[in-house]
């Protein structure tokens, strides 16, 4: 009856060492959509706040140089509470790893800005903004090697597996005292 207890233990002893499984973080709350603008789809998540789906702007954004025509402009609006929007759209991949300029004009007068980066090697544009505007895309050179793409991160689980690692030592030490007092047992 005492080997069938102990080999119960040992049993659980192992099931409980084994890896456990990372769990996700939970989706952020906000708004998805999306929208098609001069043939281009333009998908837009918000972290919080909600966003309405992309429209063709009603001009190219004010800082956009004289002489320069871009390929798409096109506006985002939302609640004002609206933050960490992603902004992700195929421009196609005749552009693939050529340069853009991102030209931004805030609709709350403030002063605008530039986002710069690489287009992906399947044509797609991904950027992150914390304020609704409008956003005008102008399409440069192929870039050079040493240019990346800023547009891409790795999402975070939010996940500490610290606790799972501490128990699964705790686990092994107390199989490990169990086969020795069985051994000790043994050879008395």
């Amino acid at each position: 009856m005492k080997k069938k207890i102990v080999a119960i233990a040992c049993a659980a002893a192992m099931m409980l060492a084994l890896p456990t499984l990372a769990w996700a973080a939970p989706s952020p709350v906000g708004s998805n959509t999306s929208g098609d603008v001069n043939g281009t789809t333009v998908t837009v998540q918000a972290k919080s706040g909600s966003v309405s789906a992309p429209t063709i702007a009603p001009h190219a954004a004010s800082t956009v140089p004289q002489g320069v025509t871009p390929l798409v402009s096109f506006e985002i609006v939302g609640t004002p509470d609206a933050s960490g929007v992603t902004v992700s759209f195929n421009v196609g991949s005749q552009y693939a790893n050529h340069a853009f300029t991102i030209y931004v004009e805030h609709s709350d007068g403030t002063a605008g800005e530039n986002i710069t980066g690489v287009v992906g090697s399947d044509g797609t544009i991904t950027f992150t903004v914390d304020k609704l505007s409008i956003f005008s895309v102008v399409i440069g050179d192929v870039a050079s090697s040493s240019t990346t793409n800023a547009g891409s991160t790795s999402p975070q689980t939010g996940v500490d597996l610290g606790t799972v690692a501490g128990a699964t030592v705790v686990t092994a030490i107390a199989a490990g005292a169990v086969f020795v007092a069985l051994r000790k047992k043994v050879t008395e």
